[in-house]
């Protein structure tokens, strides 16, 4: 040690060897012990409340590992591949810790036994090489447009987030795959789920629908114009119609009342001819970005012209998809181009307490809105994160439409496979790939668990069933948590992307052996300040308590992603 400080200096800390090791896969497996109370529709669920106050109520393992600040760095690559997965596939965040967490602690037990990181990082990467033949094997392959395998994936992806909202789940699971049909290219396998907007207001649950169109949270701008209009022709507008500051400071001279009378009446001119402009071009609704004066307000509704000003730039791409409508820039050079975009109808309603004008009935739209209701604004949030979830799953799905069946019952039949391959295997490796057999039944066993099942029951007779079910006709036996019992995931159509697990399987692997294969933690004793800059970027650095910046700062504040939601 005094070797060391000599070497780094004072504050310096170094943790090697075993002891190391143990340090870091404890910390990973306090991690895997919080997700893992999440995870099946028995699963509980979290409270958080920040240092702000404010709670959060989930069951998304992904927003609840992203609120918990750690500082253990093996914890936070438990957190970061939850976060992977979660950005990748969006879904599978819890399953993806408690089986990274099940690894590390067959990874403990097997360092007791004298076998070597090496050795076991060798063995978990031959079995997941194998496990990942097994899932392409496993697998069944459905066409993408398959509308009633699209409401299977959403019922059983909304089903353990929803469980207390059981009334409204297929009805909800039903907008949501419409939602993504509509915004999708099945030809392509792509589906633009950033073009689905989701609007969220207090109320009844049973009040959740799909808007075929764009709901934008704002009032007609003019008590004077009309409150709804059929056959609405839609004209995006990115230009002021209104006077406005100008970046410097300026002023003009006028010396005399004929002068400022000219000067207003130019101004006035100016005006009229934007608003006669708009008038020719045939449109009966006028959506600006920007801002619309009382003035001009007043000539759109003698024209019986709906105005909408304000409206946030990501709304205005959103309608430009849903009634295919092109921003016009320039109002004085409207283009002869087509610029007008079409709706059935365009209309102001109160929701929620608020009024919020609705764009739909839109011919193909391109772009719709999912409109949830709840009973608060936490029910609200984790009901906005359940969606959300269920619109990845469905992506999955259409990149890639393959089908596994859920409830365990596919990390059952991998474990099994993977064990009948151990006996054939030599050395060493024979007792790790057990070990990984052995974390991958940890999912089922997890859920049964939170079910209120017996665990040693249940792993028995899920390996017996497991077992003689496998070969040419498999039976995907997996927990049934409602029922409390070991059951057909088929028959129960329980279905999950096969996607989705390939990406646990791989991630949760790599965080293992990530993990397994560190012998030395050096760290020096924190001297440098940290801060938060104006886009969200958060660091530290010598100096960071003074006034500065960074090229990002230069960039200005970027607008945060639109399904980033925590």
């Amino acid at each position: 040690m005094v070797q060391s400080r000599q070497l780094f200096g004072e504050g310096f800390q170094r943790t090697h060897g075993n002891q190391a090791r143990r340090y870091n896969l404890l910390a990973a497996r306090l991690i895997a012990d919080i997700a893992k109370g999440l995870l099946g529709p028995r699963g509980m669920e979290k409270m958080f409340i920040d240092i702000l106050g404010e709670t959060t109520v989930t069951k998304d393992g992904a927003t609840l590992l992203r609120k918990i600040d750690v500082e253990h760095p093996a914890a936070k690559v438990i957190i970061e591949s939850s976060n992977a997965v979660d950005n990748e596939v969006g879904d599978g965040t819890i399953s993806v810790v408690v089986f990274a967490g099940a690894l590390i602690q067959k990874a403990d037990e097997l360092l007791d036994q004298g076998i070597s990181p090496s050795s076991i990082a060798d063995g978990y990467s031959k079995a997941l090489e194998f496990s990942l033949k097994i899932a392409g094997t496993l697998s069944e392959q459905r066409d993408n447009s398959d509308s009633e395998t699209m409401l299977s994936l959403a019922k059983t992806c909304l089903y353990p987030k929803l469980a207390p909202m059981v009334e409204v789940i297929d009805n909800v699971a039903r907008i949501v795959v419409n939602a993504v049909i509509a915004v999708s290219d099945m030809r392509n396998n792509r589906a633009h789920i950033d073009n689905i907007k989701i609007e969220e207001k207090i109320g009844n649950t049973s009040d959740t629908r799909l808007v075929d169109g764009i709901v934008v949270d704002k009032t007609i701008d003019s008590p004077a114009m009309p409150k709804s209009l059929n056959n609405a022709k839609i004209l995006l507008i990115d230009q002021d119609l209104e006077d406005k500051n100008t970046k410097i400071d300026a002023e003009v001279r006028l010396d005399s009342a004929t002068e400022i009378k000219q000067f207003l009446h130019a101004a006035s001119r100016k005006l009229k001819n934007r608003i006669q402009n708009i008038i020719n071009s045939g449109a009966n609704v006028v959506i600006s970005r920007k801002g619309i004066n009382p003035i001009a307000q007043q000539y759109l509704a003698e024209a019986k012209i709906i105005s909408l000003r304000r409206v946030k730039e990501n709304d205005i791409h959103w309608i430009e998809k849903a009634t295919g409508a092109n921003v016009v820039n320039d109002i004085d050079n409207i283009s002869l181009e087509p610029f007008l975009g079409y709706a059935g109808s365009v209309y102001e309603t109160n929701i929620g307490g608020d009024k919020m004008v609705f764009v739909e009935r839109c011919i193909n739209p391109n772009s719709v809105t999912i409109l949830l209701r709840a009973s608060t604004k936490v029910a609200l949030d984790e009901f906005h994160r359940s969606a959300l979830n269920a619109i990845n799953v469905l992506r999955d799905f259409i990149i890639k439409p393959n089908i596994v069946y859920g409830g365990g019952s596919f990390e059952a039949i991998v474990a099994s496979e993977v064990k009948k391959l151990s006996t054939i295997t030599r050395g060493r490796t024979q007792i790790v790939m057990e070990k990984f057999a052995d974390a991958l039944e940890e999912i089922p066993l997890t859920i049964a668990k939170n079910a209120g099942m017996d665990e040693l029951d249940t792993r028995s007779e899920l390996r017996a069933k497991t077992y003689r079910s496998t070969g040419s006709k498999v039976k995907w036996f997996g927990i049934n948590p409602t029922e409390r019992k070991i059951d057909d995931m088929r028959s129960n159509t329980v279905v999950e992307p096969a996607l989705v697990k390939e990406q646990v399987l791989k991630t949760a692997v790599e965080s293992a052996i990530l993990l397994v294969r560190v012998d030395d933690v050096l760290m020096m004793k924190p001297v440098m300040n940290t801060h938060t800059h104006a886009d969200g970027t958060q660091h530290a650095h010598a100096g960071g308590d003074n006034k500065h910046d960074h090229y990002f700062d230069r960039l200005g504040k970027q607008q945060r992603p639109m399904h980033h939601y925590y």
